[in-house]
């Protein structure tokens, strides 16, 4: 059996906390916090701006698929400062003769038809733009378009229907989708809260799409400046 004296050390040892060590624990616990939540919150928003920019790209190709499949044009426009923007087929006068099944075609009294499979026409309403939105926190900063001689001719057309939102005016705002498979050269930008940036790209002659990171020179400042304050 052992001594009292032995055992005397063994109590002092299984002491508690204080309560001073316990509020170090936790001022500590809530730096680390502090410092580590901000950073999770801007990783978390740059990965759902690349997820937004893909979704772009994906909703850029289907436009080309559906132009290639009905034999209508698509046309793409958003508007900037904002999350909105929207997709919808060109009703031009030009299409009848070509159009495919599924396409909205106007026809020489001015009545909107649907092409069917057996090669009939179903009256329709004409097609109006709904108006979409990105993710919460994300806008458009600019949609640029090449002008082209087409496409102006398009919009000429689009305008003569009086069944589209695009016109010879907003034809440089609008990313055309055309039955052959080409397509306005364009490149939509957009951001989040946080100021990172994504660019979806267009290429007209093939319609290729791509997703490109801009560099954002006021997070960069930023980043340099938590830099230099880190070392002083």
């Amino acid at each position: 059996m052992m001594s009292p004296d032995k055992l005397l050390p063994m109590r002092q040892a299984r002491r508690g906390f204080t309560l001073l060590e316990v509020m170090l624990v936790l001022a500590i616990v809530a730096m680390i916090g502090a410092i580590a939540v901000p950073r999770m919150e801007a990783i978390y928003e740059r990965y759902k701006l690349r997820g937004m920019a893909n979704e772009l790209r994906l909703i850029w190709d289907t436009a080309r698929l559906d132009a290639m499949r009905t034999g209508q044009s698509q046309v793409f426009q958003c508007l900037p400062e904002s999350g909105s923007y929207s997709v919808a087929p060109l009703v031009l006068q030009s299409d009848t003769a070509n159009a495919g099944t599924g396409a909205t075609v106007m026809l020489s009294g001015g009545a909107v038809a649907e092409t069917q499979s057996n090669g009939f026409l179903t009256a329709v309403d004409a097609p109006s733009p709904s108006a979409k939105k990105l993710e919460e926190g994300i806008t458009f900063v600019s949609c640029l378009v090449v002008g082209s001689q087409r496409a102006y001719a398009v919009a000429q057309d689009a305008q003569a229907s009086g069944n589209n939102d695009v016109n010879s005016q907003t034809a440089g705002q609008a990313v055309i989708f055309y039955p052959d498979g080409s397509t306005s050269t364009a490149e939509v930008r957009i951001q989040n809260e946080h100021g990172d940036m994504r660019a979806v790209q267009l290429r007209g002659l093939t319609g290729h799409s791509r997703v490109v990171e801009v560099a954002n020179a006021v997070s960069d400042s930023d980043e340099r400046e938590a830099g230099r304050n880190g070392t002083r």
